[in-house]
């Protein structure tokens, strides 16, 4: 009969831990977490494991026992996962502080992660820093979610958008869809800091699909009042010429057109031209195609 209770005890004791796992996840930082306290949890469950071995009680028990030490490990794995998230959460703020100006940031997909926008940048002597938060294969379903623990963490002065690509069936089957998940992404990037400059970049036109869904991105740039950039112009400038005329501007002093103020559309179409360029387009096509 003791068992019994001993048992339910440990069953009652432990009843919180996977409730506490789930918070601990989805709170994606160690804040309000103790590693003393998981430790000292731990410690005691291996001791009341150790006695029951050494009284030869191999029973049910043990079982809960043992059941209640996994789960409060897995405390343990959560809370250092969430210890790294904290750090890459700081790093990036010490990135924005340490910069010579607010930071503009680059959100796409497969494409936009070959783009290395802090060369361009420093190529272009931009009085501003730069960043690529963009991912392989990112669709507008994870956008939201990648924006606020990538990007938000941030503080950009201004965002630039390069996203669809991955979208193409849910257009196809449900355009509105399309269009709800970008209304999302820039109600959460306006929630955030309402002042906060965003430029919506359009797609490459391969298909009927691609030109409808460039219309779709046009009317929701000009509906939440972003800035929108034709990718197709971008392809037409020339990246070594543009340098040469920003290079010449700042031996003459005119460095004030070239802070972080300057136009998202002109970014823009300096990264994309300088992809074009660079075959970088080709090479990202060429690798998702084997």
């Amino acid at each position: 009969m003791s068992s019994i209770f001993e048992a339910a005890m440990l069953v009652c004791f432990g009843f919180s831990w996977p409730m506490n796992v789930r918070k601990a996840i989805k709170a994606k930082s160690a804040k309000g977490m103790s590693l003393a306290f998981i430790l000292l949890i731990i410690v005691g469950y291996i001791a009341g494991i150790t006695a029951k071995f050494m009284n030869h009680q191999i029973n049910y028990v043990l079982a809960v026992y043992i059941l209640n030490l996994v789960i409060v490990f897995t405390n343990l794995v959560v809370y250092f996962r969430n210890r790294a998230l904290d750090r890459r959460s700081e790093a990036m703020k010490m990135d924005v502080k340490k910069s010579d100006g607010e930071s503009v940031v680059l959100l796409g997909g497969s494409l936009d992660k070959e783009i290395p926008v802090a060369e361009v940048a420093q190529s272009f002597n931009f009085n501003f820093k730069m960043y690529n938060r963009s991912k392989y294969g990112l669709s507008l379903k994870d956008a939201r979610k990648t924006y606020l623990e990538s990007v938000e963490p941030m503080n950009p002065e201004a965002v630039i958008i390069h996203l669809g690509k991955e979208d193409v069936e849910m257009f196809k089957n449900n355009s509105a869809d399309f269009d709800v998940k970008y209304l999302e992404l820039l109600s959460s990037i306006k929630h955030q800091n309402k002042d906060r400059r965003i430029a919506l970049v359009s797609l490459e036109e391969e298909s009927k699909v691609e030109v409808e869904m460039n219309r779709h991105i046009k009317a929701i740039a000009e509906s939440e009042k972003c800035e929108f950039v034709n990718m197709d112009r971008a392809k037409l400038w020339d990246t070594e010429k543009t340098k040469e005329v920003t290079a010449f501007m700042y031996e003459l002093g005119f460095d004030s057109q070239l802070k972080v103020k300057k136009p998202l559309g002109d970014i823009s179409k300096v990264l994309y031209s300088y992809a074009y360029q660079n075959g970088l387009f080709n090479e990202v096509e060429n690798v998702q195609a084997v």
